[in-house]
Formats: structure tokens, sequence, C-alpha cells
């Protein structure tokens, strides 16, 4: 029988980490970002976010299935995170004055560096500990 080597540390805490959130769990995240697409950048508004994507806030429409790059940073971090999505769904009218979201789209994470991972685990995570509605989905 062969003897493998156990995982470093940090790969471990990683998979562990997004093993205990799961990954269809969105927080309201109110960040200003920019959307990379094929005819230039545009500004945008993040209203929430998962370890899977996320639902944005444009004056200029997404199209949906369309491939963007949302870059946004998460608190407590500066570094600016850059990720490839594809528009998942097109939301072209708010159906409710309160209690719908205003237009936007929700956006598909293509891929996340364990980096990023770990900063967007954080934030929710953090998020979830500071508000005990959403405590308990840890």
């Amino acid at each position: 029988m062969e003897k493998t080597s156990p995982a470093p540390a940090r790969v471990v805490a990683l998979k562990l980490t997004a093993l205990t959130l799961p990954v269809s769990l969105r927080i309201p995240f109110i960040r200003r970002c920019t959307i990379a697409r094929a005819t230039g950048e545009v500004e945008g508004l993040m209203l929430d976010l998962s370890l899977s994507g996320a639902y944005i806030k444009s004056d200029r429409p997404l199209v949906d299935r369309e491939t963007v790059a949302i870059a946004f940073r998460v608190p407590g971090n500066a570094r600016l995170i850059r990720l490839p999505a594809l528009v998942a769904w097109v939301n072209s009218i708010q159906k409710h004055p309160v209690h719908s979201l205003p237009p936007g789209s929700g956006v598909r994470f293509l891929e996340v560096a364990e980096n990023d991972l770990r900063l967007l685990s954080h934030a929710i995570r953090d998020y979830c500990l500071k508000n005990p509605l959403y405590r308990q989905y840890l």
C-alpha cells in the first residue's frame, strides 16, 4: 500500500471553509463594482454575493448569457478581486417597489482562484456571524 502525503494545512482549511458554507448562500452585499464587457467597462452596484455568483445593478443592462468580468473589493481587504462571470439571468423590471430586486442581472462566477475563494468565504462567513438571521446557515 502506497503512502500519500497529507494535503497542506491551508488547502485543507480552505476546503473545510468552502464545505461549511452552502454555495447558494447569498448575503446582502452593497458594493460598487466594475463590469468589463466586450464593449468596454461600466460601473455597477453589487447587491448580493455568494460563493457562486452575485446580483448586479447597472445603468447599462447586461445581456443574458453575456460573458463579463466583475471587479470588486470585500470588506477588510484592499485587494481587487476580478472574476470572470456569465450573466445567468436578467431582471428587467422591479416587480414591487420594496419587496423585489431593482432591475439588474444575476451573474455566475466561472472561475474563482483559491485566494479569491478564501476572501469570498471570509466575507460571507463574517457577515453571517454578525447577523442573527444569517447565523443559522453556518
